[in-house]
């Protein structure tokens, strides 16, 4: 079970692993199946998911949907105490638990109100939520009357975005990498070319882009690139000033996330973030310091008591969602099925006493009743009632 919750290897691989590994040590068992260990991995989902959570006043919760083929979105809420938090280290997996693992055709916020009013009886108090800016996620929020906690994360690419999206210098360079990337990859410079931009998420990984023009300026210092190769990249040097820019806003941003997405945001971390952000003097980087102070004082408002340290950071849910698409990769077309159990399986602390409690806790029918209550039709499913397989006479 660790070597699959643990790791990146399919359900085939951990396997085969396993039977080289029984080879090779003589261990006198058989081996499970892939099989046998993506129903292990359901059971623990389901287990963890199953478990009741204790009625509290102090529950924090941190939300997203997922994003895949076709309109499927799974919605997670994943969920911790206050008084369970550890404000000396970002959260991990195994410091959460899981409150809600649902998928639709298309989520409103009316009806993720409906599944949060749901979820504070089964909790009680939740005193806030930490998620990105998605609207539905807002609006279902605001109708189950949960206070919204906007994470640092998303928040910082909105203020990169606003600075940069319509920044013609910035487009240049971007522009200009992306033409170097497609003429260069092929040729006898393919090792020069830059990084690949994410469209999608390119404000949320600016830093790639900056760490490559980097990189660049200083091979052409100190002459540690040949003079073809200086030729190819002299054109960075003409946006050297751009570069040095976006450097100086990732090590604020790197040194304000170390603050905030480890000690949360109080009174107290909120002054050494505006201590940090008043290097921030001209042009760009003034406007990053207005926009960033507007996300603290906007967020600072949910302090309620003295010393207080809020929860702003979904790091986590990303990741959990990462190891997720990790996952169904393999087979994206299928869509969003059962094996969304892996995701409250991440949760699991792994000791050999709760692996066999969740073994022995459900059934396959279970299993099967879960997914029809909480899961709407996959892909295959309704590809395999149109696209029935035609059979050879």
């Amino acid at each position: 079970m660790k070597a699959k919750i643990e790791t990146s290897a399919g359900f085939r691989s951990v396997s085969k692993i396993i039977i080289v590994c029984h080879v090779y040590f003589k261990f006198q068992c058989s081996a499970p199946s892939f099989s046998t260990g993506l129903l292990w991995v359901k059971k623990l989902g389901y287990y963890q998911l199953q478990q009741p959570k204790e009625q509290a006043d102090d529950w924090i919760i941190i939300a997203d949907e997922s994003i895949g083929i076709g309109q499927e979105k799974l919605l997670v809420v994943l969920g911790i105490r206050r008084c369970n938090i550890d404000f000396l280290r970002p959260l991990q997996l195994q410091d959460l638990k899981p409150i809600l693992v649902k998928s639709k055709e298309k989520w409103t916020g009316d009806d993720i109100a409906k599944e949060l009013k749901t979820v504070k009886k089964q909790l009680g108090e939740i005193l806030y939520a930490v998620t990105d800016a998605g609207s539905t996620l807002k609006k279902g929020l605001k109708n189950s009357d949960i206070k919204h906690v906007y994470d640092i994360t998303h928040a910082i690419a909105i203020c990169l975005e606003k600075i940069y999206k319509n920044d013609t210098e910035f487009q240049e360079y971007t522009n200009l990498m992306g033409q170097m990337r497609f003429k260069k990859c092929c040729s006898k410079y393919a090792h020069l070319i830059p990084p690949n931009q994410r469209s999608k998420s390119r404000f949320l990984n600016i830093d790639i882009i900056t760490n490559w023009g980097i990189k660049v300026l200083r091979a052409l210092e100190k002459n540690d690139a040949s003079e073809d190769e200086k030729g190819q990249l002299l054109w960075v040097k003409e946006k050297e000033g751009l570069i040095v820019e976006m450097d100086k806003i990732m090590e604020v941003i790197r040194q304000i996330s170390i603050i905030l997405k480890s000690g949360g945001l109080s009174k107290k971390n909120k002054r050494k973030c505006i201590s940090i952000l008043k290097t921030c003097k001209k042009d760009r980087m003034r406007k990053f310091r207005e926009y960033f102070i507007n996300y603290l004082n906007n967020n600072a408002v949910h302090i309620d008591k003295r010393g207080e340290k809020l929860l702003c950071c979904s790091d986590v849910i990303e990741s959990t969602f990462g190891k997720y698409k990790n996952e169904i990769s393999k087979n994206l077309m299928t869509g969003i099925t059962d094996l969304a159990l892996i995701i409250p399986a991440f949760t699991s602390d792994l000791s050999e006493e709760e692996i066999n409690k969740a073994i022995d806790y459900c059934t396959i029918k279970d299993i099967k009743q879960w997914s029809k209550t909480n899961l709407c039709e996959s892909l295959s499913v309704k590809r395999n009632a149109i696209l029935k397989k035609v059979e050879r006479k």
